[in-house]
């Protein structure tokens, strides 16, 4: 009888070992960086602004973020620097029956021509500084997880803006380089 309890012990605590590490390994993260940032100026036209310019005092402030994309439901979440956790982003179709979310949503989609970024998918946050300022996010994220635009339109009085971010996966295992060389010190053996 022992033989079968141990049996029976050994089972189920590989199965309460194994399942959660099994659904942790689903859990994919991907860090993005700033590459260009605008704002509409006043006369109706958009300061933008890319990596390579000489002067970039919007990229210099914005931080990398990331996005996490959790297990098979394919949850989203977000965080715009390492102080903060994750948060959960709301799918556009979750709200779009909102007036106010599917007026926001509609004045911002001519921005999309000016970002370029097709194939995505559009999430919200409401996003709550750390300094108390109030802020709603539009978040569109690409197929390949490759891209980022974040349209941010402020709470108080100051001006929306976007950027676009390039990402890579944090999971992902870079490729073995090997060097080819007729040096006896770097022969591969």
């Amino acid at each position: 009888m022992r033989v079968f309890l141990t049996l029976f012990l050994v089972i189920v605590w590989t199965f309460l070992i194994l399942v959660p590490l099994k659904t942790y390994a689903e859990d994919r993260t991907f860090t993005c960086k700033p590459v260009v940032a605008g704002m509409p100026k006043k006369d109706g036209n958009f300061y933008i602004e890319d990596l390579h310019d000489e002067s970039t005092p919007i990229l210099d402030i914005i931080p990398d973020n990331q996005f996490l994309l959790r297990g098979e439901d394919k949850n989203v979440y977000f965080k715009n620097n390492s102080s903060r956790k994750f948060e959960v982003l709301v799918p556009y179709e979750s709200i779009a029956d909102i007036k106010e979310i599917r007026e926001i949503h509609e004045g911002l989609s001519n921005w999309d021509d000016i970002i370029s970024l097709e194939n995505f998918r559009t999430f919200y946050l409401k996003y709550f500084g750390d300094d108390g300022s109030e802020s709603l996010k539009r978040i569109s994220i690409n197929e390949k997880n490759t891209r980022t635009a974040i349209l941010t339109v402020p709470a108080a009085d100051y001006p929306s803006y976007f950027t676009l971010f390039n990402c890579k996966s944090d999971n992902a295992k870079e490729p073995i380089q090997i060097e080819l060389s007729d040096d006896p010190s770097k022969k591969i053996s």
